[in-house]
């Protein structure tokens, strides 16, 4: 009997040793997890495109400066041009307020003309394929709002895989990994949207060095240039573009890209429908990327894309504007991995067919609800089962 109770206690010894290692090994392997909302220190207005990372994971602060950022490693660094970096942990702002502040550099630069612009326009296209990854992947989370005039009629959510390649005939590839939509129409509208594809949503058209005038303005940030552009000359349509880029200026990389469309209304003609009085056109755009170095390879790529289109319909009894937003950014590191293709980048977003998962978008983080989409959720629960008014499409 003794020696089966010395053995019975080895054995008990040896598991409560291996529940020990379990329990580390667990503990050293679970994710932190923080939420806050970001705020300018000086206006206290919420900072969209925030960026949240560490070596590992990142997010953004969406239209109402929250974010929720989850990670196995505990660092945590904010980042927005013009403002100085924060530099935190996650049991640091475990024992902070909910909102954080973020404060604007102070350095001034006064207005000037880039001397022989054209060309340090053209040094900085030339270091583009040197500057940016050629061939990587990334975890991405999309957000596909539409609206008519202000009442959002459209949610979209994806998250996935993109790879992108600058050497292979498809220069882009995507694997929607989860997906949740809803669309509230309204029957007696008649009128459907088109949403734009991922490829018309990563075609980036840089401004021509010939063909624009380029402005070096202040900026709060001596390491970087900003420098604004506009067409020197609008087309026979009245179809000119206007923005601005923000250069590094050590290795002249792109740090930031923002085109808007800079259009003569008078001179800009519509579109119609074939065999319907209905007419429209696209009279606002802008598109807004924003790059960030990895790490590992020393070289740039997108880390956050915001695109907004503005669509004015006339019908023979009204007009009225379709105003479309989508948001694309990064949520992990560039890494060498094959993706499974299971979407055509050429194909309308909302005609993405993926299952609902319940029980992935509770638990995401990455991707949270403005106040004004849970509006719009509760509005669509009122008005589903009107039928004969309103036409419900979606998959949860």
């Amino acid at each position: 009997n003794k020696i089966k109770v010395q053995v019975h206690n080895m054995k008990m010894r040896t598991i409560f040793k291996l529940f020990a290692i379990l329990i580390f090994t667990y503990s050293n392997a679970q994710n932190f997890q923080t939420q806050k909302i970001v705020v300018d220190l000086l206006t206290k207005l919420p900072l969209e495109n925030v960026i949240i990372s560490n070596q590992k994971d990142y997010s953004t602060t969406n239209i109402d400066g929250k974010f929720i950022f989850v990670s196995a490693n505990k660092a945590i660094n904010l980042n927005l041009l013009g403002y100085e970096n924060i530099e935190t942990t996650f049991d640091d702002l475990k024992n902070s307020k909910d909102t954080i502040f973020m404060q604007q550099k102070t350095i001034q630069l006064p207005e000037i003309i880039v001397g022989n612009s054209a060309a340090y326009i053209q040094k900085v296209y030339d270091r583009i394929k040197d500057n940016l990854i050629g061939n990587y992947t990334i975890d991405f989370f999309l957000r596909n709002v539409l609206k008519q005039e202000k009442e959002t009629i459209v949610l979209q959510d994806l998250s996935g895989k993109k790879n992108q390649n600058i050497s292979a005939k498809d220069k882009i590839s995507i694997e929607i990994l989860n997906m949740r939509k809803v669309k509230l129409y309204d029957k007696k509208e008649g009128i459907d949207f088109k949403f734009q594809n991922f490829e018309e949503i990563s075609n980036l058209v840089a401004p021509s060095p010939s063909g624009c005038n380029f402005t070096e303005i202040e900026f709060n940030d001596e390491n970087y240039k900003k420098i604004e552009f506009e067409s020197k000359n609008k087309n026979t349509q009245g179809l000119g573009i206007k923005g601005y880029l923000v250069i590094n200026k050590k290795d002249l990389a792109i740090v930031e890209f923002k085109m808007s469309s800079d259009i003569d209304t008078d001179l800009l003609p519509y579109s119609k429908f074939m065999l319907s009085k209905v007419k429209y056109r696209t009279p606002e755009w802008t598109k807004h990327i924003k790059f960030i170095k990895d790490v590992a390879s020393n070289k740039y790529y997108p880390v956050s894309l915001k695109m907004d289109v503005k669509v004015e319909v006339v019908t023979d009894k009204k007009s009225f504007y379709f105003n479309n937003s989508i948001d694309l950014f990064t949520t992990s590191a560039p890494r060498d991995e094959k993706i499974i293709p299971n979407f055509s980048t050429d194909k309308d977003l909302f005609k993405a067919k993926f299952i609902y998962s319940a029980d992935f978008w509770k638990s995401q983080n990455q991707l949270p609800l403005t106040k004004e989409l849970d509006t719009f959720l509760k509005l669509v629960a009122d008005k589903k089962d009107k039928t004969k008014e309103y036409e419900v499409t979606g998959n949860f």
